[in-house]
């Protein structure tokens, strides 16, 4: 059984109208964008998109191998490439397609940031890319399952700092976390050091700017999980630093993936080997939090705990 599948692609640029992948072709709709309107059974395909084309043998592989080409494409480049319908058909006839979280046309619906700019050149590169990723171990992972659900869920959402509309800041901060902390605790810390130790182990300058870039991206995302707004100094500042704060985010996925190991022991002790808070900065923290204890109660029998493990 061959199953037609078709995708509408809005946010991509390219110098060719027909990118040619081998199993699959992505082109400019162009003059088909009458019959397309009929197969999707929308008006709202114009021909200035793109549609990706390709076979399958059977309904049930067509999302996870969407989600996953999909996937590919925004670690491969800095862009809001957007998959925003989906359509098959058997024999000329259409079929039943499930709905999918990450196929949708809300960053189309307004002028994007970042355009996904696609060369033809870069097919085999992006080929390549691909294949190496997908057998790294860590591919299929728990922990990489969470992370790519929140960076595909947030690179869906739009983003328009103008309007304190940045909601795709909160995602990418879960895929952080699902890939670079799984103890829970000093999130900021070990996520701003960590992704600086991954993807700039050699070069302390850089590591430093990434540890600042994403200490201030954090201070950001935690005005809008507490219901504070941006205000102009934020949205100035991500106005100016998107490219590279979603270049950052990429290169701690991608370089995850390959590096860090799929089982969690070894997971937990690769990512401490990269960073891990002091007993100082630890000894600091738990003393700030016992001055913030009011009833002297609690302050004494905590204090003779701490008398008592000091004692040890």
């Amino acid at each position: 059984m061959k199953i037609e599948t078709f995708v509408i692609i809005r946010n991509l640029e390219s110098n060719a109208e027909r990118l040619n992948f081998g199993d699959f072709t992505i082109s400019l709709v162009g003059p088909r964008f009458a019959d397309l309107r009929q197969l999707f059974s929308s008006g709202d395909i114009n021909d200035d998109d793109w549609i990706f084309e390709k076979s399958y043998g059977s309904l049930e592989e067509i999302p996870t191998d969407i989600e996953d080409i999909l996937l590919l494409f925004r670690l491969y480049s800095v862009g809001d490439i957007a998959f925003i319908k989906l359509a098959s058909r058997i024999q000329s006839v259409p079929a039943v397609t499930r709905p999918n979280r990450v196929i949708n046309d809300l960053n189309s619906l307004c002028h994007p940031a970042l355009k996904f700019k696609f060369e033809s050149e870069k097919c085999e590169s992006w080929k390549a890319f691909a294949e190496g990723i997908r057998r790294c171990g860590s591919w299929s992972s728990e922990w990489f399952a969470a992370a790519r659900r929140f960076f595909l869920s947030g690179g869906a959402k739009p983003f328009r700092p103008e309007q304190d509309d940045v909601d795709r800041l909160v995602d990418y901060a879960t895929a952080l976390e699902s890939t670079l902390v799984p103890e829970r605790s000093y999130n900021v810390r070990r996520v701003s050091h960590r992704a600086a130790a991954l993807i700039a182990p050699d070069d302390p300058v850089q590591k430093e700017a990434i540890v600042r870039l994403i200490k201030r991206f954090y201070e950001i995302r935690s005005r809008i999980v507490h219901g504070s707004r941006l205000g102009d100094e934020n949205r100035q500042w991500l106005s100016g630093n998107c490219r590279e704060l979603e270049l950052r985010v990429r290169q701690v996925v991608v370089t995850a993936v390959q590096k860090v190991p799929p089982g969690e022991k070894d997971r937990r002790v690769a990512l401490a080997g990269l960073f891990d808070p002091t007993d100082e900065e630890r000894g600091s923290f738990a003393f700030e939090k016992f001055r913030e204890i009011k009833t002297p109660e609690v302050r004494k029998a905590i204090a003779a705990k701490i008398a008592e493990l000091a004692g040890e």
